[in-house]
């Protein structure tokens, strides 16, 4: 049955599949045929009376269709993985909407154009195909991205989705049938537009070298070269759709119709510009979270010098298109040495404010930065707004309205002066120096000298009621003046009272007072201005929008102030969590820098490299993420960072909430309780550990008494512990109540106290336990790797058991073998063999135990290598090297010591002194695992009788001082064939056998001390 649904579904998506291959080639063809074909009637037209060229509906269309597409995913996988780089995306996405809206206004321009053979429509045609080709490979770049990091099937096409779909064709559509009804101004001077296509078409070229370059590094280290390399490719058809476009315009259009062009083509570069541009902070960003070298492709800032250069070019434009028109004679009385003396000063305080603000919104990623860089912008443009109503209207001021002008020039500078000391302030106060960069500056004077020209020269298309937009009167004089006198005194109210939130720590002075007075002096200025010029500003409709631009500023205040007051908001959780403590910890933090650096440091020493991409932390939200690591990885990681962030420098003014160390620290117990000793021993030394090893015994014993009531009635459990209460005082401290035991309170011991009751309690019970003790220790062995590894206590630790390493083996062997016992394995020489050696002395390793290997069969260096891949400390391991005398040139007579290895020559004398002097090293109480892997080649160089004798007599003094051993024969060993196979195992505590492949291999336990397993045959996962 689900063989057949499968059948279905395949057949169902080859058929999708189809449908779609074969409706795009439809439209591609009518794309590709319809100019020939003249203009028709389209369902698609919302305008009746608008004919647009059905390639043009289709361009339309699929790019609708296709943006709309990767702006589905890019929603799908920022609900995956938040990540700001995907904004970069998001809002390049935004602009190729614009493209495409310019582009299909400027391709519907060159249509209609008289004197244009038909036959050259091709070339728009062929503009919109290679543009439509750009964005199948941004689709494709996306989808090779982001499969990977989603490692599901992302819905594009559900409910909310087909909408989007859908309200973008209508959208891109209205706005492009809008905007060829919109008569844009002539303009026949074209050196700038040259400049600024020259400038587009270099940053192409540098996107499609830069997207290239990383494709062909990523290709040498095996890395995803194939997104890269479908972006350049994509890149380098915008560049030919570009091309195209552009070569139409200036190679067949007439001299005289291009001035008619001129915004049109403009407003295609310009959108193109910021698509391009965004892409590019993408693609450079998106492999520099792997290897920051790729950063110095972006050695500045391209968006805001992108931003600026736009502004540059536009007011240009505008200038030189307003000089074309006889309103530009309202520029000609102007007096122009007031505009250095009033803009000036005003560009000095403005990009000190900017300078502090960016700097600031650097350190602490607050939004109130933010916010209030917002409100500069409205601030600088009413400003702007305001002096080039003057400057227009200076001939027909009054005496005293000039005054009030250079009054408002003065305070608008103070304005700004003193909001930059108010920053300057904030930034002394906590240690941290500003930044001032030439670039930033020079882009600073030509945005805010653009921006100041496109105002003021864009006031001529509402004076006098030059256009339609301009005869609309925003609000009347009375109502302005009562909103905003009402609004005044509601903000004021607002700012008098304290709230509990950052502005403790920012702190207001005498600069941020007097720049809300200079803010209000401003408002009253502008208003005696007004008044003075009513007659003459009814020439300028648009005046009012000066009151609703200060109005906004006195929004965007309070709603910056709203932030720094904002309680930090959580979903309801069932109970506390570490995380969640340290996330509410951090956002009373201003400076977000500090937490960076401490969360960077806390990472390299806390989170396995593979892991690092499992975590993150969000500055602006102040939000770790810790979700997807261990449990023991997050709570080491959280409390560390909760216990060093009162160790940062002048963590008294950088945090709101004052809270102590000792305080913070009981926060953490309160949460963690026992799970206080998962933490690492220096870190849980900040604790008292002794309170929770108690609770931590109570919880274990109780999960043990449940499957032990089968075997060991209640009754007798509480018999055995009044009996283990005169072996050990601790036990005074443990009731028996029913079914359960409960610990007195404020009881405490130690770990090493835990282990020897454990090891008490487990011995009481193997003396009561009906059955092989081998069933018992199964049952225990299942309760420490559930409940105690975590907590870093071992197998070994609790039971008289070492752990072979390889969890199969472990399992049916209740936990591995009996410490002090001794282990024969018979098995050819195998890669299995030689894991599951390795296994052993790795896990003996990580458990504490000291670590002899005698082998002849493998060099020093292979092994050495191979377990340092899961053990990191080497002090423990002490290899007798045979392989080295027996394989290499270098012969030796005598033992020669190195660091964790004896070389040993094959000889019986000294091979006995290099064993009894590697166990001797060591404590004979200390546990000690012994690998021997020698005795095949003593059976060839000596007699096999001899050799048996020293074997026997070995191993006596194995157990004696207190090793696990596991010594190894060959199935067709010279020892075995003259002995005998019985009469060898007879000697041995615990006997396995290995045999089959290497990819199908198993172990055969023949003979176990501690009981019998369930299981005979192991089948091992190599």
């Amino acid at each position: 049955m689900m063989t057949n649904n499968l059948i279905k579904f395949r057949e169902k998506l080859k058929k999708s599949r189809r449908s779609a291959t074969i409706t795009f080639i439809v439209m591609f063809t009518i794309l590709s045929i319809y100019p020939a074909m003249g203009v028709a009637y389209s369902p698609l037209t919302i305008i009746g009376t608008t004919q647009i060229p059905l390639f043009i509906k289709v361009f339309i269309v699929i790019m609708a269709i296709l943006i709309s597409l990767d702006i589905a995913m890019l929603s799908e996988i920022k609900k995956i993985v938040y990540s700001e780089i995907w904004d970069y995306l998001l809002v390049g996405h935004i602009f190729c909407f614009l493209t495409v809206i310019t582009q299909a206004s400027l391709m519907y321009r060159l249509y209609f154009l008289p004197n244009i053979p038909s036959s050259l429509h091709y070339l728009l045609t062929g503009s919109a195909i290679f543009y439509i080709n750009t964005h199948i490979f941004i689709y494709f770049v996306l989808y090779y991205l982001i499969n990977p990091i989603a490692k599901r099937k992302l819905n594009l096409f559900n409910i909310k989705y087909l909408l989007l779909y859908i309200i973008s064709i209508a959208a891109i559509y209205g706005v492009t049938i809008l905007n060829t009804k919109l008569l844009y101004p002539r303009l026949p001077k074209f050196m700038f537009f040259y400049l600024f296509a020259l400038f587009l078409f270099g940053i192409i070229v540098y996107f499609c070298i830069v997207i290239f370059s990383i494709s062909e590094n990523y290709a040498k280290i095996g890395f995803v070269r194939k997104p890269f390399l479908f972006g350049g490719i994509g890149g380098t058809t915008f560049a030919l759709s570009f091309i195209l476009i552009l070569f139409y315009c200036f190679k067949f259009l007439e001299i005289a119709d291009l001035p008619v062009l001129y915004y049109y083509m403009s407003f295609y570069l310009v959108a193109s510009l910021f698509a391009m541009i965004y892409h590019l902070k993408f693609i450079i960003d998106y492999p520099s979270l792997l290897e920051p070298k790729w950063k110095v492709l972006m050695p500045f800032d391209f968006q805001k010098a992108a931003a600026a250069i736009t502004l540059a070019f536009l007011a240009t434009s505008l200038f030189l298109t307003v000089k074309e028109y006889p309103i530009f004679s309202i520029y000609q009385n102007m007096p122009y040495p007031l505009v250095p003396l009033f803009l000036l000063p005003i560009f000095l305080g403005i990009i000190l404010t900017f300078t502090y603000l960016k700097t600031l919104l650097s350190k602490t990623k607050l939004k109130y930065w933010r916010y209030l860089e917002y409100g500069q912008y409205v601030h600088i443009t009413v400003t702007f707004y305001v002096f080039s109503l003057a400057l227009l209207s200076w001939n027909d001021l009054a005496r005293n309205t000039k005054l009030f002008c250079a009054l408002f020039g003065l305070v608008a500078f103070a304005f700004y002066l003193c909001f930059a000391l108010d920053l300057l302030t904030i930034l002394k106060d906590q240690t941290i120096r500003p930044k001032f960069n030439r670039l930033d500056i020079v882009r600073y004077i030509v945005a805010l000298s653009s921006t100041f020209a496109l105002i003021l020269f864009g006031i001529s298309f509402a004076y006098d009621g030059a256009s339609i937009f301009a005869r609309v009167e925003i609000i009347s004089y009375p109502l302005i003046l009562f909103f905003i006198a009402f609004f005044l005194i509601a903000f004021g109210s607002y700012l008098s009272v304290t709230h509990k939130g950052f502005e403790e720590i920012l702190g207001k002075n005498i600069w941020s007072e007097l720049s809300y007075i200079f803010a209000f002096v401003i408002f009253i200025l502008i208003y005696f201005i007004y008044i003075s010029l009513n007659a003459h500003l009814q020439r300028f409709p648009y005046h009012n929008l000066a009151f609703i631009g200060y109005f906004a500023v006195l929004v965007i205040e309070i709603v910056s102030t709203k932030t720094l007051s904002e309680k930090f908001k959580y979903g309801k959780t069932r109970r506390e969590d570490i995380v969640r403590l340290l996330n509410l910890h951090a956002h009373d933090f201003l400076r977000t820098d500090y937490l960076e650096a401490l969360w960077g440091k806390k990472l390299d020493q806390n989170v396995a490299e593979d892991e690092v991409k499992n975590v993150g932390f969000d500055p602006s939200r102040r939000r770790f993420d810790l979700e997807k690591i261990d449990e023991k990885t997050r709570l080491t990681v959280a409390a560390r960072m909760l216990l060093e962030m009162h160790k940062l420098p002048d963590v008294e003014k950088i945090r709101i909430q004052r809270g102590s160390l000792e305080e913070t620290k009981e926060e953490i117990a309160g949460i963690l309780k026992e799970k206080i000793l998962m933490l690492p021993e220096d870190l849980r030394s900040e604790f008292d550990d002794s309170a929770y090893y108690p609770v931590l015994y109570e919880r274990v014993i109780n999960d043990l008494l449940i499957p032990l009531k089968t075997f060991i009635p209640f009754s007798e459990q509480r018999t055995i512990f009044e009996r283990l209460e005169r072996r050990e005082a601790l036990f005074t401290s443990i009731n028996f109540e029913v079914d359960e035991i409960r610990l007195k309170e404020e009881t405490k011991f130690s770990r090493d106290d835990f282990l020897k009751l454990f090891r008490l309690y487990i011995e009481a019970i193997e003396e009561q336990f009906p059955f092989k003790r081998f069933l018992l220790y199964e049952l225990v062995r299942d309760e420490i790797k559930r409940e105690l590894e975590r907590y870093n206590i071992g197998v070994s630790e609790v039971l008289n058991i070492v752990p072979m390493g390889v969890e199969g083996m472990d399992k049916i062997m209740a936990g591995g073998l009996m410490k002090g016992s001794t282990t024969l394995l018979i098995t050819e020489e195998t890669k299995t063999k030689q894991k599951i050696l390795l296994a052993f002395i790795e896990q003996g390793l990580v458990e504490g135990s000291f670590a002899i290997y005698a082998t002849s069969k493998r060099p020093f260096h292979q092994i050495v290598g191979e377990i340092l891949m899961d053990a990191e400390d080497l002090r423990n391991l002490m290899i007798l090297d045979f392989y080295e005398d027996l394989y290499t040139e270098d012969r030796i007579s005598e033992l020669v010591e190195d660091e964790n290895r004896i070389i040993v020559p094959l000889n019986k004398i000294l091979y006995q002194r290099s064993i009894v002097k590697a166990i001797k090293s060591q404590p004979k109480e200390a546990p000690k695992i012994v690998i021997i892997d020698v005795y095949d080649e003593f059976s060839r160089s000596y007699s096999p009788d001899e050799i048996f004798v020293i074997l026997q007599k070995q191993i006596e003094g194995l157990k004696r001082w207190n090793c696990t051993s596991v010594i190894i024969l060959d199935p067709q060993s010279h020892l075995i064939k003259k002995e005998g196979v019985d009469n060898v195992k007879k000697h041995f505590e615990n006997v396995m056998i290995l045999s089959g492949e290497d990819k199908a291999s198993s172990a055969f336990i023949e003979k176990l001390y501690h009981g019998t397993p369930s299981k005979h045959i192991i089948p091992l996962p190599w």
